[in-house]
């Protein structure tokens, strides 16, 4: 009988210390990613989309018919996916930035991918009061013009042209086809700064700087230096408060 008693107290306890142990992961889950979900709680709607970059052209369709995109897009479209699921996201809600309909525009929407390769980041950009932009895609040009300093970022290339610093722009704002509605936009001069722009949405550095986390409209710059075909330190390099309240014609 003894025995029996023994017994149930060990499964008792063993059961209490594993529903504590799994209460306590659960806490400390919800604690550490706090920042994260508070940054995307806005974002959590019926409308919300993410809109990648995709390749089209006649070069393009040749080899793949349904389009190409790139590996950093997909790299920030798995960050992504991560940080949304923490937020209550269980599905990625993706579209191509081609059959994104005029309705979709008003909704809450991530921008993957610079104005260069993404259309609808290139339409929200003209109509946002940015000091930040890029330079013209006709050039090409993947330089970052500061509107207010006269400042130019370029990306660092070393041999056999090998990237070994991108860089990019990082925006948070009123959507400027809905003001009730967001934006954010993940845009690199290259595709290891779209990566990187996702990854920067995670880290403590933007969501303590007292823009981000007061929950205020944002465009900021930063480089990552990459190795062995992966960003790895992000360094942000400015972050400035943006008025979207303030919305330009589309023209640029």
């Amino acid at each position: 009988m003894s025995s029996l008693h023994d017994l149930a107290v060990n499964l008792l306890a063993t059961a209490l210390a594993f529903t504590f142990g799994r209460s306590y992961e659960r806490m400390r889950t919800l604690w550490r990613f706090r920042s994260v979900r508070a940054f995307w709680k806005p974002f959590v709607t019926g409308d919300l989309k993410v809109i990648t970059s995709i390749f089209i052209q006649q070069e393009h369709y040749i080899w793949e018919r349904s389009g190409l995109v790139g590996v950093g897009d997909v790299m920030a479209l798995n960050e992504l996916r991560q940080q949304l699921q923490k937020a209550g996201v269980n599905q990625l809600p993706l579209t191509p930035s081609h059959q994104l309909t005029g309705l979709e525009r008003r909704g809450n929407l991530v921008l993957v991918g610079g104005p260069h390769s993404n259309q609808v980041t290139a339409e929200v950009m003209q109509r946002l009061p940015l000091t930040f932009h890029f330079g013209s895609a006709e050039t090409p040009d993947a330089n970052i013009y500061d509107a207010s300093s006269g400042d130019v970022m370029q990306c660092m290339v070393g041999e056999s042209d090998q990237l070994l610093v991108d860089q990019g722009i990082l925006i948070r704002a009123a959507n400027p086809f809905n003001p009730e509605r967001n934006v954010i936009i993940l845009a690199g001069s290259f595709g290891f700064g779209t990566s990187a722009a996702a990854q920067l949405l995670a880290g403590p550095e933007l969501l303590a700087h007292p823009i981000a986390s007061a929950g205020l409209p944002f465009e900021a710059t930063f480089s990552v230096e990459i190795a062995g075909g992966t960003p790895q330190r992000i360094e942000l390099r400015a972050v400035r408060r943006l008025d979207s309240r303030v919305i330009r014609t589309g023209q640029p």
